[in-house]
């Protein structure tokens, strides 16, 4: 590939990063991300099949790096985890170049706006939020024996993952949310906020957006 520059992180933000990856990629093999770049940091956008963008921002251990990365490229998110590599241990900062781009969802084609912003909630934990999860969780256990057909289950999953959760989020922003780890802080600070035709979950992790626009939630993520 031509050389795009290189970018460098420490090795927290890198296992951070491959964390990420690896569960976008654990959810859907061909997943794909949309990192951008402002010479300071690095943003990474994720579209797991729960109708929802991620985004997670990483500080740069070299800011503004002679050789710049890409500013904005989507790429595979299994190969930027393989570039990444192994995050078992502290080697040091981890120098990564970016893949090469590929055609990425429609989805991370047009990105939730940068600003506009309402704030809708504030001053609760995460814990509050897996908590609503489990409740929504039991709920379609309830309601849907083993044996029910596949278009009761997708219409009862979609009813119950639409519903308004904390400060009014989706439940599946939520669901989203914890899957990724962003909520493994039980006493992390949360904030709900809605801007047109979109609503956004800020942890000090990342953050998810739900656009009013979305397709079906994938039945075997609600047991994940």
């Amino acid at each position: 590939m031509a050389e795009a520059g290189r970018t460098t992180l420490l090795h927290a933000e890198a296992a951070f990063l491959a964390r990420y990856l690896k569960t976008l990629v654990d959810w859907d093999a061909r997943a794909s991300v949309r990192v951008q770049h402002t010479g300071r940091a690095m943003g990474v956008f994720g579209s797991p099949p729960t109708g929802c963008i991620t985004f997670i921002a990483l500080p740069l251990a070299v800011v503004g790096e002679l050789n710049p990365p890409v500013a904005d490229r989507t790429v595979s998110a299994g190969r930027l985890r393989d570039i990444v590599g192994d995050v078992s241990y502290d080697r040091g900062p981890i120098v990564m170049a970016m893949p090469d781009a590929v055609t990425g969802p429609a989805e991370l084609a047009v990105l939730p706006p940068g600003a506009g912003w309402e704030l809708v909630g504030n001053g609760g934990a995460a814990g509050e939020l897996g908590a609503v999860v489990d409740e929504s969780i039991a709920e379609f256990r309830r309601r849907v024996p083993t044996n029910t057909g596949a278009e009761i289950s997708q219409r009862t999953a979609e009813e119950i993952w639409s519903k308004p959760g904390w400060s009014g989020l989706p439940v599946r922003t939520l669901h989203t949310a914890r899957k990724l780890g962003f909520l493994s802080n039980a006493d992390a600070p949360v904030k709900a906020a809605k801007a047109p035709g979109w609503t956004r979950l800020a942890t000090p992790s990342g953050q998810v957006f739900t656009s009013d626009q979305i397709g079906n939630l994938s039945l075997n993520l609600i047991f994940d």
